[in-house]
């Protein structure tokens, strides 16, 4: 192993760690952004909260979902999510729906994979 070899390990060793840390900074814990009132009233507040964050990457955002209430991840809190997106920033709807739900079970991370796909905004009056 030559001296150089071991000068740019440290080096990269320290990159990797950073990326990981950036690639950590795009996952918003949901639990803090939501309260404990109705599921649809929830889901967009969520959406509301998320729209006012400028520093929030929409292409690779994940939501971590793991401490909410299971009985409030049901689908009128995604609809409600999604059609609040649709009504406050129509242009990233597109992006909302490929946001990253992080949940403590697989048939919740299932259904709202579901409910994403089978959205359909409503008009805006």
């Amino acid at each position: 192993m030559s001296a150089r070899h071991l000068i740019r390990r440290p080096w990269r060793m320290d990159f990797v760690m950073l990326l990981e840390s950036a690639r950590n900074m795009n996952v918003i814990n949901g639990n803090r952004l939501i309260g404990m009132g109705y599921p649809v009233d929830e889901g967009a507040q969520l959406a509301t909260r998320l729209l006012q964050q400028e520093d929030v990457d929409w292409q690779s955002l994940t939501l971590d979902m793991t401490d909410v209430d299971a009985a409030m991840l049901i689908s009128s809190f995604v609809n409600s999510f999604l059609q609040t997106i649709h009504e406050q920033a129509p242009l990233r709807l597109d992006q909302a729906r490929k946001v990253q739900w992080k949940t403590e079970f697989g048939f919740q991370q299932e259904s709202i994979e579901e409910w994403v796909n089978d959205f359909q905004p409503e008009a805006v009056h």
